[in-house]
């Protein structure tokens, strides 16, 4: 993992986000097709708050 990507994973610590929030860094990632959200939903629930590290570490940061 780059230095970059590090930084970006631990920058989210202690943070939460909303579930659009997190729709949108899966879109971001081109993890947006419907069986990608509910796979992620079957993996980190289905919420309205995440925290984000949660969603970063399902999008293999």
């Amino acid at each position: 993992m780059d230095e970059t990507c590090r930084d970006y994973y631990e920058s989210a610590e202690n943070t939460a986000i909303s579930r659009r929030r997190a729709l949108e860094e899966l879109r971001r990632h081109q993890q947006d097709a419907p069986e990608d959200v509910a796979e992620f939903y079957a993996d980190v629930g289905d919420c309205d708050i995440y925290q984000a590290q949660a969603v970063l570490r399902w999008l293999g940061y």
